[in-house]
């Protein structure tokens, strides 16, 4: 019953997803847990920044209506980042960006909805979840991302 109220929930929100245009953004996938939608790192941080584009700002408030919409449920903001060692003068390591990227989005959902802050979790996972192969540009491009999982209601969260 959950995996089903989860996929019923994934086609909503790629509905709303494909209705907003935002297709080559976000992918949508869901266990029986929630529904995640993944939006590259590329589109949403200049390298080795934790601060939103300004030209990332409508995919991102479109994103925000969308999450608007299940305003009932636990959403669980994570930043991901490649294995690529940083060092910057802000940041000491991939963790560090990861948790600041994943707090920028928390902020701009804060201030720009009407969710509430204690349904929003935030969290840098940093290196330790790649989706693909950290030797190849590509695969490292993938692996730098924010997540966000629209926890199932049912599913007890």
């Amino acid at each position: 019953a959950k995996l089903a109220a989860s996929e019923e929930l994934a086609e909503k929100v790629q509905e709303s997803v494909t209705e907003k245009s935002l297709d080559k953004d976000i992918d949508i996938t869901f266990t029986s847990q929630y529904v995640q939608l993944t939006l590259k790192g590329s589109i949403l941080f200049d390298s080795g920044k934790a601060e939103l584009r300004e030209d990332a700002l409508p995919i991102i408030s479109k994103v925000a209506v969308i999450l608007e919409r299940y305003a009932q449920s636990t959403i669980e903001i994570e930043g991901h980042t490649d294995n690529v060692p940083i060092h910057n003068a802000r940041f000491e390591s991939n963790d560090v960006l990861s948790s600041y990227r994943a707090l920028a989005m928390f902020n701009y959902l804060v201030d720009n909805t009407t969710l509430d802050p204690a349904m929003l979790k935030h969290s840098g996972r940093g290196e330790y979840i790649p989706v693909a192969d950290n030797s190849t540009p590509e695969g490292r491009a993938k692996n730098r991302r924010i997540e966000i999982k629209i926890y199932n209601t049912l599913s007890g969260e």
